[in-house]
């Protein structure tokens, strides 16, 4: 029996039956007009800059929040729905699987199950998506990151994946940004940029903005690849015809994006034990971000990357729905409630939360680029050397044959924090040098970071790195000198 995968990624709302026919994707951008719907999609999507007033993009974002959403809001969930699941020529399977973003918690669900109830679908199942993503790529044991993007929050989740299963174990999540945050900063990045080229401003009028914006997938993805890429507009036609355009730099672009790119950096670094490889799952529109790939390059050497295709979760969750659990273990322990009225009738929906790996890996027609590439590039990460020093109050102290032990009560020759320090311990953590690394060892219950990830026992150092001890702590960092340059008195 098939079964229907939805996939409610607001940014690629995707659906796909078993295998009849590849998934459909669009993004969630609904023209609402006065409240009933009369475009969805890509269709909305090309007339949302032209129409503002009339093109909602939250209601799925509100649905998913702590508190009730507003009515229009589920009348246009409910709307959106219906008219995707109109789409399809054949008749419908009479179940489906359902794969959630991060940001869906227990109420939220059970307002999703309404919406789709009412939109004529039955709900069999409730699947975490991070954790869909790694037991349908089959990933090698280990852990997993999954970042999600949507048109007004970031996520990111841990998964950890074993012989068996893929479960999703924590995730971060930030309800600002987003890709029409985004979208929006590179727009006015281009119109800046036109402006003081050729005194035309292209958003002073609703039907150049959209004509504008409808370009920015394309060009960002040049910019990405190639370096750098035009973006333009004709005004006019025939002899009067009169051609406005700007090339911007993958830099640019870049510039723009950073406070995004470095939110999502961060949310990594918070579910990433320190220095440990893991897998990071990134769906392959982040590919059109520009300076993206080359900040994973720096931040995460040693990691690897996975592209997730679009509307490849949706056929996950397809085949997922068609298969029974392998045990108890694969099932969250929380259900969704059902909801009042005559459908509520049904059995309440189970959400789960562990995987079973797909043996063999989900296929896909784009097999050969899910292989996971190797992130980090030679002497890119901060000399990602074996450090030779520890600077501390103006003091470069050898690690060589050394250890050192730091807190506010350490042995002789330690680093000695000053008493009153938040989340410091007596032993905090110690160095060592284990002549294969530099190792530091943490010892407290408050937790050491390097470079903003937890360190989990151990962590081996590189030159570069920086220790943060207590909350907000005190910082130290680790260098790589030679003998000639290496002191071990305050230095000028």
């Amino acid at each position: 029996m098939s079964t229907l995968g939805l996939v409610l990624d607001d940014a690629a709302l995707a659906l796909a039956v078993g295998d009849a026919a590849a998934p459909r994707v669009a993004p969630s951008i609904v023209d609402a007009g006065q409240g009933q719907p009369a475009h969805a999609g890509r269709s909305a999507l090309a007339r949302a800059r032209s129409q503002p007033n009339a093109a909602s993009s939250r209601h799925w974002f509100e649905l998913a929040q702590g508190r009730p959403p507003a009515r229009a809001a589920l009348t246009i969930a409910r709307a959106e729905l219906a008219a995707r699941l109109a789409e399809w020529p054949s008749p419908l399977p009479d179940r489906a699987c359902v794969a959630v973003p991060a940001g869906f918690d227990g109420p939220a669900l059970s307002r999703l199950l309404a919406v789709c109830r009412a939109a004529g679908l039955a709900v069999g199942s409730f699947v975490d998506a991070a954790a869909l993503a790694a037991a349908a790529l089959s990933l090698r044991p280990g852990t997993a990151i999954v970042l999600e993007l949507g048109l007004h929050h970031a996520a990111t989740t841990r998964v950890e994946v074993t012989a068996t299963e893929a479960r999703r174990r924590s995730t971060r999540l930030r309800l600002r940004g987003g890709w029409i945050a985004l979208q929006e900063s590179w727009l006015q990045l281009v119109s800046e940029a036109m402006v003081l080229k050729t005194r035309f401003d292209p958003l002073h009028d609703a039907s150049t903005e959209q004509r504008l914006y409808d370009q920015l997938p394309a060009v960002t993805a040049c910019a990405a690849r190639d370096g750098s890429a035009a973006i333009g507009l004709t005004i006019g036609a025939g002899e009067t015809a009169l051609r406005h355009e700007v090339v911007l730099s993958r830099d640019q672009f870049a510039a723009r994006g950073e406070a995004l790119y470095r939110e999502l950096i961060a949310m990594v670094h918070e579910l990433r034990p320190a220095g440990m490889p893991v897998t990071l799952v990134v769906p392959t529109q982040f590919e059109q971000l520009p300076g993206w790939r080359e900040l994973l390059d720096a931040e995460f050497p040693g990691c690897s990357l996975q592209r997730l295709p679009e509307g490849f979760l949706a056929s996950a969750a397809a085949a997922l729905g068609g298969r029974e659990p392998v045990d108890a273990l694969a099932m969250a322990t929380a259900t969704v409630p059902a909801t009042t009225g005559a459908a509520a009738a049904a059995a309440a929906v189970p959400l789960r939360r562990g995987v079973p790996r797909f043996e063999p890996p989900l296929s896909w027609p784009d097999g050969p680029a899910l292989v996971a590439a190797p992130l980090g590039r030679s002497g890119q990460y901060a000399g990602g050397g074996r450090p030779t020093h520890l600077l501390w109050s103006g003091r470069a102290l050898p690690l060589a044959a050394a250890t050192i032990e730091i807190g506010r009560a350490p042995a002789a020759g330690g680093i000695v924090l000053a008493e009153g320090l938040a989340g410091v311990s007596r032993l905090h953590c110690t160095l060592r040098d284990e002549a294969e690394a530099i190792v530091l060892v943490d010892h407290s219950r408050h937790g050491t970071w390097v470079n903003g990830e937890r360190v989990a026992g151990r962590a081996r150092l590189r030159a570069g790195d920086r220790l943060r001890i207590g909350d907000p702590g005190v910082e130290l960092a680790l260098i790589a000198v030679d003998g000639r340059n290496a002191q071990e008195t305050p230095q000028r």
